[in-house]
């Protein structure tokens, strides 16, 4: 073998070594990336359950907020709901009559 076909084998060494340490890099960082993206999935299924329980324990604490009404505030929500019921009637009627 020749000097000349020394030095290229020499040189394809060198290369093929800094293509594989590139490799190894590059697999390194897919592996960090890959973990990184499933902690991301996994944080967005929890804040999801979370925020599935808050919007359930809110609407429970509008349901007792109903529910624990004062006697002014019941007077006031049933003429309201009375003047909602003959709007509705008066919306039948409309409508019945054309």
């Amino acid at each position: 073998m020749t000097d000349s076909d020394k030095n290229a084998l020499k040189q394809f060494e060198e290369k093929l070594r800094g293509l594989i340490y590139k490799y190894e890099q590059e697999r390194e960082s897919n592996e960090s990336l890959t973990r990184r993206l499933k902690e991301q999935e996994d944080r967005i299924r929890e804040l999801e359950m979370r925020n599935v329980a808050l919007e359930k324990n809110y609407n429970n604490l509008k349901q007792a907020k109903v529910i624990s009404l004062s006697d002014a505030e019941i007077g006031t929500t049933r003429e309201r709901i009375s003047m909602l019921v003959r709007e509705i009637d008066r919306c039948i009627e409309s409508l019945n009559k054309q």
